[in-house]
């Protein structure tokens, strides 16, 4: 279950790590909005051409640090 705590805590911006398609890129966190769904989290970041994107994301795609992958 996803705490909230992960992105209230933060001053903005705030370096973090977000979940894009299948991999992770470094990021900044510029904003959190509170939405009927949950928080979403407005985030700059690089896309996979280069590009630098702003972008809402879901909460629970955001990580502070880089998330663990767990093997199989």
């Amino acid at each position: 279950m996803f705490d909230p705590r992960t992105i209230l805590d933060l001053g903005l911006p705030a370096h973090v790590m977000v979940q894009l398609g299948d991999r992770w890129s470094p990021a900044w966190l510029v904003g959190r909005v509170h939405c009927a769904n949950g928080w979403v989290a407005l985030v700059q970041c690089t896309d996979a051409t280069g590009r630098e994107q702003t972008v809402r994301l879901p909460a629970d795609q955001i990580a502070v640090s880089r998330p663990t992958v767990q093997r199989r």
